[in-house]
């Protein structure tokens, strides 16, 4: 039975392993992905690319955000390069976190099996 769509949500803003909860997604502040949940073992790797639906929503993200911003204020225009780049990186580890855990709860797969 799938968990509801609500703690999904809130355990991809937590930065968790889809599988386990418990496992971090990311090695340090710096976004970078792990391999795998140090925990349950689950791959945070699918296939080649498997991230792409991640940048889509963290280009998402980011254009609703300036735009937001731009509507608000068109007083300062070279701020806005800063602030795309800013809003980039700020928006990158919730959207890999929110993509791999509507994915998981979408279509889940097993952890794989860790050798002794």
């Amino acid at each position: 039975m799938r968990a509801p769509l609500s703690s999904v949500l809130a355990n991809a803003l937590h930065f968790r392993c889809p599988n386990c909860r418990k496992g971090p997604l990311f090695a340090n502040w710096i976004n970078k992905v792990l391999p795998r949940c140090p925990n349950c073992g689950l791959s945070y790797f699918r296939e080649s690319g498997y991230y792409l639906g991640g940048m889509i929503i963290t280009y998402v993200f980011t254009s609703f955000t300036l735009l937001a911003f731009y509507l608000l204020s068109l007083l300062l225009p070279g701020f806005w390069s800063g602030a795309a780049i800013l809003l980039a990186l700020l928006y990158v580890r919730p959207a890999y976190s929110l993509w791999i855990s509507l994915d998981f709860w979408i279509d889940p797969w097993e952890p794989e099996r860790r050798s002794a």
